[in-house]
């Protein structure tokens, strides 16, 4: 019996993490702009009050840097990311009880004129527990701020 509850606290240690979303589009970007964008500019409004002095940089460039991944085309955007919640989950906590980080807000892209060409309402969810979990919780913001990008890569740019 004891190896099976060994084995058993050995997995629960080291867990991992598990991701959802709950994005929508409000004004979805055409087909064309989506295969044509790129995005030149990340701008952050309201950083969240919980986070890091850093948050509103490190935010810009690792969103930056997934959308040079996912949005190479040669009609330049500038992509406006309002912040409307942000959570990130205790390491400590989550060592030996699942935690969850959340982000959400609302993605604008606008073109050379300042037009809309695609809005969405950006949540990613990331569930976490035990050491690698910990790690990931560690790391929150940077993780974060990735998953927001890849959020953004997969519904307007459906890539991922």
């Amino acid at each position: 019996m004891k190896p099976v509850y060994l084995a058993l606290s050995g997995a629960i240690l080291l867990a991992g993490c598990v991701t959802s979303n709950g994005t929508n589009a409000v004004h979805p970007i055409s087909k064309d702009a989506a295969a044509r964008g790129r995005v030149t500019l990340v701008q952050l409004h309201n950083t969240p009050s919980n986070v890091s002095g850093q948050f509103t940089t490190q935010f810009q460039n690792t969103v930056q840097s997934k959308l040079n991944e996912c949005a190479d085309g040669d009609y330049p955007l500038v992509l406006t990311v309002t912040l409307n919640g942000y959570h990130s989950a205790n390491a400590a906590i989550a060592l030996f009880a699942p935690s969850q980080s959340e982000i959400s807000g609302v993605a604008r892209l606008t073109d050379a004129s300042g037009a809309v060409v695609g809005e969405y309402n950006i949540r990613r969810t990331i569930m976490v527990g035990g050491v690698i979990g910990a790690v990931v919780a560690a790391n929150a913001e940077q993780n974060m701020s990735s998953a927001f990008g890849e959020e953004l890569c997969k519904q307007a740019f459906k890539k991922n």
